[in-house]
């Protein structure tokens, strides 16, 4: 399963439900996941990026572990969109794109 691991701060709004996006810069490293876990395929995010306004919708369950820190409380999400932004517009605050992973926090794991 994928996991997101968070600083304390952003795994606490996560928590509360005041944050339902997580940002990661496009790297290979992330491209190679997204594909393996989600099924994306280069032509998914060429298309993201020919467009900001278009983001690949997952339709089926796709669940992961939202993380506070290495240690620390787990949550399962389910992820429903991924699109590509603008870092400098997200909480990354980085002038590079970055993925727009869109989820649905399912419950608290143990």
């Amino acid at each position: 399963m994928l996991t997101f691991n968070l600083k304390k701060e952003w795994f606490e709004k996560i928590k509360s439900g005041e944050k339902t996006h997580e940002y990661r810069e496009v790297k290979s490293y992330w491209v190679i996941r997204f594909k393996n876990k989600f099924g994306l395929t280069n032509k998914d995010i060429k298309t993201m990026f020919d467009s900001e306004k278009n983001k690949i919708i997952l339709f089926s369950p796709h669940y992961v572990n939202i993380r506070e820190g290495y240690n620390g409380e787990i949550l399962m999400a389910n992820i429903v969109s991924i699109s590509i932004k603008k870092g400098l517009l997200t909480d990354l605050k980085i002038d590079k794109p970055v993925f727009d992973i869109e989820f649905e926090l399912i419950e608290e794991a143990k």
